[in-house]
């Protein structure tokens, strides 16, 4: 008597079977968790699409900022360097100060957190005044760059599918005005409380007689003020998530804030502690670019002149100027440049992976669930053609990214 074969085993089945028949790996005590995906970041970062995109929006949005010169005196810092050294300055010391502040339970130290970042337009405008709107371009310059990497990196993270950056950028350009808007909407919202504050206690407080409706009236002042502070507080912790929400999700404006916003108090143990992992992997992977793309400028700088008495201008210590020093320093920028890209792809590649994750533990969302061409906004269901049948959208290859 014979015996019958077995039915085949699922793949749940096989994948034990084969545990139980080797020893344990550490890639199996890690299987399950979601952290670890964090230390994929710097490689997916790495890809060359990402970068030259990185590359060159930030290349464009300094040429935008240094149109300043163009109006103002040589002693004043052009647009874009005023941004990056205010920015480098404030951010570290915001996050200081926030941490400090709620470890200790401290608001005065938080109050002085945002206030550090609401310095920086004081400062942009006390410098070149209306000059400073040209910082919309450039964050408009910006954010359209990150949402083509934040694109790269979901559809690497979810299919490992490697998308051009053609279709990257095209889906981008498609969508600049909810890359925008998920960020100018708050503050515009933020900034028409603020209005309408000054506004009633201008028209209650600026005469005695009417100062005792003021008084009577004055919650509705602070209704306002909570209103915009909780607003510009879940915008400036949620801020890490608008732009992977639209990449991931092809989400509007709303949909992004709508997303950012119900994440952030959802998990907070959980968000802190990926925020934490993901930023110590981008800081060691940001350091060793750096290192790396000035050590490549040292070597070709300190080499050019190691045979020769005296140095042209511009290498070598020679300050001269002329058009052979611009040249050279325009060169010389070109790996530090590629380096900042580099951290650029860094930061919009691990904010997509980090809200991937998240979306994951709030939502169960699987993280393969993406958008892509061929499927309904913000579900998973494919259009359907004219004739009433549906596209078929289970291929996840993105050849087209100019579908909506």
């Amino acid at each position: 008597m014979t015996t019958p074969p077995s039915p085949p085993q699922s793949d749940s089945e096989w994948s034990a079977g084969a545990r139980l028949s080797r020893p344990v790996a550490l890639a199996d005590l890690a299987e399950d968790l979601l952290w670890p995906r964090l230390l994929l970041i710097p490689t997916i970062a790495l890809r060359p699409a990402s970068i030259t995109i990185g590359f060159f929006a930030l290349l464009l949005a300094g040429l935008i900022g240094d149109l300043t010169r163009l109006w103002q005196s040589p002693e004043v810092l052009p647009m874009s360097s005023l941004v990056w050294a205010q920015l480098s300055r404030a951010v570290p010391g915001f996050f200081s100060l926030l941490w400090q502040g709620i470890v200790s339970a401290d608001p005065d130290r938080i109050r002085d957190a945002f206030s550090m970042l609401g310095r920086i337009p004081q400062i942009l405008w006390y410098a070149h005044k209306w000059g400073t709107l040209l910082a919309i371009p450039m964050a408009t310059v910006l954010l359209i760059a990150g949402g083509a990497i934040s694109r790269i990196a979901a559809c690497d993270f979810a299919h490992g599918v490697r998308l051009p950056w053609v279709d990257a950028l095209g889906f981008a350009v498609k969508r600049w005005h909810s890359l925008i808007l998920c960020f100018l909407g708050p503050v515009l919202l933020a900034l028409l409380a603020y209005s309408f504050i000054a506004a009633g206690g201008w028209a209650l407080f600026s005469m005695n007689w009417t100062q005792w409706a003021g008084a009577i009236l004055f919650p509705v002042a602070l209704v306002a003020a909570a209103f915009a502070v909780a607003l510009l507080t879940l915008t400036t912790l949620g801020a890490p998530l608008m732009v992977p929400a639209v990449a991931c999700e092809n989400a509007d404006a709303i949909e992004a804030m709508q997303r950012a916003f119900a994440y952030v108090p959802a998990r907070p143990i959980r968000s802190f502690w990926y925020a934490v992992v993901a930023l110590a992997t981008g800081c060691v992977a940001t350091a060793v670019a750096v290192a790396l793309c000035v050590a490549v400028a040292k070597f070709a700088e300190s080499a050019s002149v190691a045979w020769i008495k005296q140095p042209p201008p511009g290498l070598g210590g020679n300050n001269e100027t002329g058009f052979t020093s611009f040249v050279l320093r325009l060169w010389i920028g070109v790996p530090l440049l590629i380096g900042a890209a580099y951290g650029m792809s860094l930061i919009f590649s691990g904010c997509t992976v980090f809200y991937l994750l998240l979306r994951r533990v709030i939502d169960g969302q699987a993280i393969s669930d993406i958008w892509m061409p061929g499927m309904a906004r913000g579900t998973l269901a494919p259009l359907e053609e004219p004739s009433g049948s549906p596209v078929d959208a289970s291929v996840s290859v993105p050849k087209d990214e100019s579908e909506d």
